[in-house]
């Protein structure tokens, strides 16, 4: 009897630890997988970084996106700043050391004269970079 008693404490004792273990590996899988970012690079230029340009007035600035990692990546754009700039493309794929061009095209509307900070992001899952066009509107020279 003593020996059924302990095989029975032993299968309990085992049956635990199987439990254990098995949640322990479950909460590790439920954990977000860390993003190997080694290897991933971007650069990303403008032609100006400082504009002044006139009420009603457009003016299209140039910015480059240059892949310098080791492998292929796609990229989301954003753009802080008024309503009437705008950013195109808004996303795009790149291979390693491939560049892309974008286009900032900004239009003041009326009443927009002063001092603006534009903020073009280009990022991806594992990089992100950013360029600051500081514009200054001037008013509509009649």
């Amino acid at each position: 009897m003593e020996f059924k008693s302990f095989l029975a404490f032993l299968l309990t004792l085992l049956a635990i630890i199987v439990v254990v273990v098995g949640l322990t590996v479950k909460s590790f899988e439920l954990l977000p997988e860390k993003k190997n970012c080694e290897g991933y690079s971007l650069f990303l230029f403008s032609d100006e970084n400082k504009v002044d340009t006139e009420v009603g007035k457009g003016k299209l600035i140039k910015l480059r996106a240059i892949n310098a990692g080791d492998f292929g990546d796609k990229y989301e754009v954003s753009l802080k700043g008024p309503k009437w700039a705008v950013i195109k493309p808004d996303s795009f794929s790149l291979k390693s050391d491939d560049s892309k061009r974008l286009f900032l095209y900004i239009s003041p509307s009326l009443g927009a004269e002063g001092k603006y900070n534009i903020v073009v992001t280009v990022k991806s899952r594992c990089v992100s970079e950013s360029q600051t066009i500081k514009v200054g509107v001037l008013p509509k020279n009649d």
